[in-house]
């Protein structure tokens, strides 16, 4: 590996940007396993992660507008109320330019919080899978999840 490879690959880890990560999740029946599929695609160097994990959490929000007509402050609050990590494989290596998935399962239990939503507040679910390597892990970003 030269100089440069060597630089990018650093660079790569400190940004997360190593590997393209996405995830897609099957619609969710509160108390039941739903499917999670996790699929990366390395940059331009090999990617060694010690393993894939998901993520899974509960937010509620609240947004509501100002009851002024001259007023534009917005009241928003928003708190996590479940979280929860599962493990989809242990370590490996994605080569430079390989794209690769996994499937987990994931059971949001029956006494979590339902999902709703109203006119001003809202509860979801969201997940995101990400590869654990040293410096910034790459992930998937939160993906809003949805009832069967």
């Amino acid at each position: 590996m030269g100089l440069f490879d060597k630089v990018k690959s650093l660079a790569n880890a400190i940004t997360g940007n190593a590997a393209k990560v996405s995830v897609t999740a099957a619609p969710v029946t509160m108390g039941e396993p739903f499917e999670v599929t996790v699929q990366a695609v390395a940059n331009d160097s090999d990617v060694n992660f010690s393993r894939v994990y998901v993520e899974v959490r509960g937010v509620e929000s609240i947004d509501v507008p100002s009851t002024s007509s001259d007023d534009d402050n917005r009241v928003y609050r928003s708190e996590t109320t479940y979280t929860a990590e599962l493990n989809v494989t242990g370590a490996g290596t994605l080569a430079a330019g390989a794209n690769e998935s996994w499937t987990g399962e994931v059971t949001i239990p029956l006494n979590a919080p339902a999902i709703y939503r109203g006119k001003y507040a809202e509860h979801v679910y969201e997940v995101r899978a990400g590869l654990d390597c040293p410096g910034n892990d790459p992930d998937s970003g939160w993906v809003r999840v949805h009832l069967a």
